[in-house]
């Protein structure tokens, strides 16, 4: 069994001989930063997902993206737009953030 390393983390794994695919845990690699090891979903009312569940309600909801620092003044008129973001780059106030689960195809080739 060779080792393997995950195209996102760069973090090394170890499968057996007759696996085709593998789902590597990017949190688990402590020497990644942040900004690999998490990544950043859209929220849109209430999630289920393997990191747990929440509830938002559809008043938050509709609200979203509303809270540009120049909401309803000339410059958000003129384009400008100032939101919170993540490490990731996308609008805090619209993304949770979960652990980074990485797919990998294993090829008849890398066994």
């Amino acid at each position: 069994m060779p080792i393997k390393i995950c195209p996102n983390c760069q973090g090394r794994y170890v499968v057996g001989a007759n696996v085709t695919d593998f789902v590597h845990d990017c949190s688990q690699n402590l020497d990644a930063s942040n900004a690999v090891t998490q990544e950043d979903v859209v929220v849109m009312g209430t999630w289920e997902d393997f990191t747990g569940s929440g509830t938002k309600y559809k008043y938050p909801v509709m609200m979203q993206g509303a809270g540009n620092e120049v909401f309803g003044e000339r410059a958000q008129l003129e384009g400008i737009n100032k939101d919170e973001e993540t490490r990731r780059g996308h609008n805090a106030t619209t993304t949770r953030q979960r652990k980074k689960l990485t797919f990998i195809q294993l090829n008849k080739e890398d066994k």
